[in-house]
């Protein structure tokens, strides 16, 4: 691969199969035909068999990690929840984290790391836009409250959905800046421990990062929702194209043979894509 040094990043894989899917197949040709300049790297546990990676790209290279890290999704949480984990890429300054069910439309990946933001991913859009400014002023008070107050649901464990909504972002398309990540692991130990005994979907790695950093206070550089749909899109994609991105496409999509299939089923056909 001819590597690019425009911008000081690395391109993360975490992979656990030995053989891909079709779709995963998609992804990762996609990523390296567009991004194939900048270097690329899966990680994965010490004990895969990355041939069938390598039949799509020889030169693809691996970090490793303990094989416990990828049994399920806690096991994924605690690693990029871990120091280890950064300090492995720690030669940029950025990481993207690029998962198997990740698209990307264009380079704009140099645009984004100049960007001087810490972490940025897909927002968790919410179903409709604002109605005016009564609108947005009371649900940013709701929001505000409820974040501050970490109110939960009947259940006493789960978050208020509230919280998450045009929250910036989703992990699994996401891209960070190393030594702001690691920053953050030692203030936030404990909290951390509390993530990680939580199996819900809600205490994922990228709800600490995208939400708990900077619960009461900004630690992260992190965008507006309205800016990071330029970078990604996971949710209501052909609202969030139309509507809020005026019909431009993002840097990329995360999730796209989940949400919203239907709506970028014709987009991939024009990149060469059957979905």
């Amino acid at each position: 691969m001819k590597l690019s040094n425009s911008v000081s990043v690395n391109i993360v894989l975490p992979v656990y199969k030995a053989q891909l899917t079709e779709y995963e197949r998609i992804s990762l040709t996609q990523c390296l035909r567009v991004l194939g300049n900048y270097p690329i790297w899966l990680a994965t546990p010490h004990s895969l068999d990355i041939s069938a990676y390598r039949e799509l790209e020889p030169t693809l290279q691996a970090r490793t990690f303990d094989d416990s890290y990828f049994t399920d999704i806690q096991g994924y949480n605690r690693l990029t929840l871990s120091a280890e984990f950064y300090q492995t890429f720690a030669d940029k300054e950025y990481m993207l984290i690029y998962q198997l069910d990740a698209f990307v439309f264009q380079d704009d990946l140099a645009y984004w790391c100049q960007q001087n933001y810490d972490y940025i991913g897909a927002p968790w859009l919410r179903d409709r836009d604002f109605t005016g400014t009564g609108d947005r002023l009371w649900f940013s008070i709701k929001q505000k409250v409820a974040t501050w107050l970490n109110l939960k649901k009947e259940d006493g464990i789960t978050p208020r959905e509230i919280i998450n909504l045009n929250g910036v972002g989703c992990g699994g398309f996401s891209l960070r800046r190393i030594q702001a990540m690691l920053r953050c692991l030692e203030p936030f130990k404990k909290k951390i421990a509390e993530y990680e005994a939580i199996t819900l979907y809600h205490y994922h790695e990228d709800v600490f990062w995208g939400i708990e950093v900077n619960r009461y206070w900004p630690r992260l550089r992190i965008p507006k929702y309205r800016k990071a749909l330029h970078f990604a899109i996971e949710f209501y994609p052909k609202w969030a194209v139309e509507h809020y991105n005026k019909g431009q496409l993002p840097f990329g999509c995360h999730a796209w043979n989940i949400h919203g299939t239907e709506y970028w089923r014709p987009i991939f056909a024009q990149y060469g894509y059957q979905i």
